[in-house]
């Protein structure tokens, strides 16, 4: 009896120890996976905050790439305008290639990164769509003043001019009117499309800015606000 006895005990005691280690090891176990849960979570917490982060990023650079073509347009077109006020105040009659003068410095081109209209796509369809293009047209307008500037340049180097304040007079021959009035007539064409595609896009640009506007106040608290300035006259061409 007293052997059996010695044998139970013992086997109680191994159960014991076996199923303490056992227990133990379940709450290692545990622990372990609660911490791993936690630091994913954290890590993917972190990631989603950076992304947030880089897309407000993203949604800025493009704001305040739109301001400055917006600016640009309306400063160009306002430029153009001010030659034809200035001539009217001074009385000056004439084609609208003597009155409109070049525009100096002519503004850098403004390109959409695909990051950035990729963020536009992802909020906004029909924004993506409306801003799409805009930046070619900023540089296709640009590209007519460049154009005006030097055939007009080209001109006016040709020809000597007497000049009265800021007004030149030239005599022409008859050989050399006939060489200037294609010209002429190219120089009056091009102002034209200058303040056509000034007041069209900058109309689109304006548009489109307050769209965007929108949709970055709405997605990631974007607290700036949009103030509209028209200047005309001498101050809007720089004189």
């Amino acid at each position: 009896m007293a052997g059996e006895v010695s044998t139970v005990s013992t086997a109680w005691a191994v159960f014991s120890v076996v199923g303490g280690s056992l227990l133990g090891a379940a709450i290692s176990a545990s622990v372990a996976f609660f911490t791993l849960r936690k630091n994913i979570n954290a890590a993917k917490a972190n990631r989603d905050e950076d992304r947030l982060e880089l897309r407000k990023a993203r949604g800025y650079s493009l704001f305040f790439k739109m301001i400055r073509l917006t600016s640009d347009l309306n400063t160009l077109g306002n430029a153009v305008k001010s030659c034809f006020a200035d001539a009217q105040s001074q009385g000056f009659v004439g084609a609208p290639w003597q009155i409109v003068r070049p525009v100096v410095p002519l503004p850098d081109p403004v390109t959409f990164a695909p990051e950035e209209m990729a963020l536009v796509l992802s909020i906004d369809s029909n924004l993506f769509n409306q801003m799409g293009a805009l930046d070619e047209l900023h540089k296709s307008t640009v590209a007519l003043f460049d154009m005006y500037n030097t055939e007009r340049t080209k001109i006016m180097e040709r020809f000597g001019a007497k000049m009265e304040g800021p007004v030149g007079t030239t005599g022409l021959t008859e050989q050399e009117k006939n060489w200037l009035e294609p010209r002429a007539f190219q120089l009056n064409q091009l102002v034209e499309l200058m303040l056509q595609r000034t007041e069209q896009d900058g109309k689109e640009a304006w548009a489109a800015l307050e769209a965007l506007h929108a949709t970055l106040e709405k997605s990631f608290n974007l607290k700036h606000k949009l103030e509209r300035k028209q200047i005309v006259g001498s101050e809007a061409h720089g004189a």
